[in-house]
C-alpha cells in the first residue's frame, strides 16, 4: 500500500461501526487531494426511506488550515442555528468545532441539514434533507 493510499485508509478508519447498529447503508466510499496539504474522503450514506446524507472530511496539515476551513463552509450556510467551541490547546487555537445550519434549497423547494465540525486537523461536512440522517451520520463518526 503507497503512502497515498495509507493516508486515506486512515482517514477512512475515523468512521467506525456505531453502538447500537445504525439503519442507514454506505452506498459510496471516495478519496482524493484538495490541496497539497489536505487530504480528503466521502461518504454516502441512505436510510431505508431513501433519504441520503453526504459526509465530506478533509484532513489538514494545520489547526490554522482546518479552522479556514471550517469558516469558509459557515460563510456558505445560509442559517446557522447553533455553534460549540470545544478544547483550547497551549497556544490559544479553538481544537474543536460542532456547527449547526440549514441551508435552502430552491431549485428543489426543500432545506438540507448541515453539520459542521472539527477535530484538530479534520475537519467534517454532513448534508441531508434530513436532520435524523445528519446526526446519524454524525454518530458514526469517532470525534477525538
Amino acid at each position: 500500500m503507497s503512502l497515498l493510499c495509507a493516508g486515506f485508509a486512515s482517514a477512512q478508519d475515523l468512521i467506525h461501526r456505531p453502538s447500537p447498529p445504525t439503519d442507514l447503508k454506505l452506498v459510496r466510499i471516495g478519496n482524493g487531494i484538495s490541496t497539497k496539504e489536505a487530504k480528503t474522503a466521502s461518504r454516502v450514506y441512505e436510510a431505508p426511506d431513501g433519504t441520503r446524507g453526504y459526509v465530506t472530511y478533509i484532513t489538514f496539515g494545520s489547526l490554522q488550515a482546518a479552522q479556514e476551513q471550517i469558516e469558509r463552509y459557515v460563510k456558505v450556510t445560509a442559517k446557522i442555528t447553533s455553534r460549540e467551541q470545544n478544547q483550547i490547546n497551549e497556544k490559544g487555537q479553538r481544537v474543536n468545532d460542532r456547527i449547526l445550519g440549514v441551508q435552502d434549497l430552491p431549485e428543489l423547494g426543500k432545506k438540507e441539514f448541515v453539520i459542521i465540525r472539527r477535530d484538530g486537523p479534520i475537519c467534517y461536512l454532513i448534508e441531508s434533507m434530513s436532520l435524523q440522517v445528519a446526526t446519524e451520520i454524525e454518530g458514526l463518526i469517532e470525534h477525538r
